[in-house]
C-alpha cells in the first residue's frame, strides 16, 4: 500500500492556490489587494501575483474594477454565504416584478470583464429562484452589462471591454465605443438601460444597477421579454424596475 495521506508529498503552488481561493471566499464579495494576498500567504508578492494571474486565467479569478482580486466565474458558488444572502434579499422583490410582468428576471454581477447571473426567476413561477450562477453577458452588448458597465468610473471601463470593433452577435450589436457611449448617456434620464435584440434577435432586456457607495462589487436586476411586446408592456416592465430596483440595493 502507498503512503498514507498525511505522508504525501505536497504540490507547494497547488496549497498555495488553494489557500488563495480559501482568503478570497472568506472576503467575497468584496476583494483582496496582492500585497494582502502576499502577506496572508507568507509569499513576495511577484508570487503571489503570478498566483491570482493562473486563477484568473482559469476562471478561478477575476478583477474588480478597483483592480482588486475576487472570485471568479467558476468559483463564485464557493461564495455561498453572499449568494444565499443575495437571494434572501432579491427574492421577494424579484417574484414581485415577475408576476406583474409575465417575464423572467435576473440578478446579475460584474464578474471580470462579464456579467453573471447569479439568479434569475421565471414569470409564472411562484418564488422559486434558480440560483445556478451563469450564464455571463457581454457588457457592450446587453443591458445588463450596460447597467453594470455604467456603475464602473468612466476611467475604467476601457480595460473591460475587448478591442474595436466589438464582436457582433447580430446586425443590431453595437461594435464601437461611440455607440456604447451613446446607449448609456440615453439611460442617465431614468437610469435604466435598455437591449434591443443585440444578442438575440428575438428578445430585449432592461436593466438598471444596484447602486450602492459603499459596496464595491457591481450587480444590477434585469428582465428579459420578448421584442415584439408592445409599447405600453414596456411601461410596465419599467415602472416594476423602478419600483423594486432601490429596495434591494439598498438592502444588499
Amino acid at each position: 500500500m502507498g503512503r498514507g495521506a498525511k505522508n504525501r508529498p505536497e504540490i507547494r503552488s497547488v496549497g498555495r492556490a488553494l489557500d488563495l481561493l480559501e482568503i478570497m471566499q472568506r472576503r467575497a464579495p468584496a476583494g483582496i489587494r496582492v500585497r494582502d494576498a502576499a502577506d496572508l500567504l507568507g509569499v513576495d508578492p511577484a508570487t503571489a501575483s503570478r498566483l491570482l494571474a493562473t486563477l484568473v486565467a482559469h476562471g478561478y479569478a477575476s478583477r474588480l474594477p478597483n483592480r482588486d482580486y475576487t472570485l471568479g466565474t467558476r468559483s463564485l458558488r464557493l461564495a455561498a454565504a453572499w449568494v444565499d444572502r443575495l437571494i434572501q434579499i432579491a427574492a421577494l422583490p424579484m417574484a414581485r416584478v415577475a408576476v406583474s410582468c409575465g417575464e423572467t428576471v435576473y440578478l446579475v454581477q460584474l464578474v471580470g470583464s462579464e456579467a453573471v447571473t447569479v439568479a434569475r426567476l421565471a414569470g409564472g413561477r411562484r418564488a422559486m429562484v434558480d440560483v445556478e450562477v451563469g450564464p455571463s453577458y457581454p457588457l457592450w452588448a446587453s443591458a445588463a452589462g450596460r447597467a453594470l458597465l455604467d456603475s464602473v468610473p468612466n476611467v475604467l471601463r476601457p480595460a473591460l471591454l475587448p478591442a474595436e470593433p466589438f464582436p457582433a452577435f447580430t446586425p443590431r450589436t453595437k461594435t464601437r465605443w461611440s455607440e456604447l457611449s451613446a446607449a448609456l448617456e440615453e439611460a442617465r434620464h431614468d437610469g435604466i438601460h435598455g437591449e434591443e435584440g443585440e444578442i438575440n434577435p428575438r428578445l430585449s432586456c432592461f436593466a438598471i444597477p444596484l447602486l450602492h457607495r459603499s459596496r464595491d462589487e457591481k450587480l444590477a436586476i434585469a428582465i428579459s421579454y420578448e421584442s415584439q411586446r408592445s409599447e405600453s408592456d414596456r411601461r410596465l416592465i419599467r415602472q416594476a424596475l423602478r419600483r423594486e430596483w432601490r429596495e434591494i440595493a439598498n438592502q444588499i
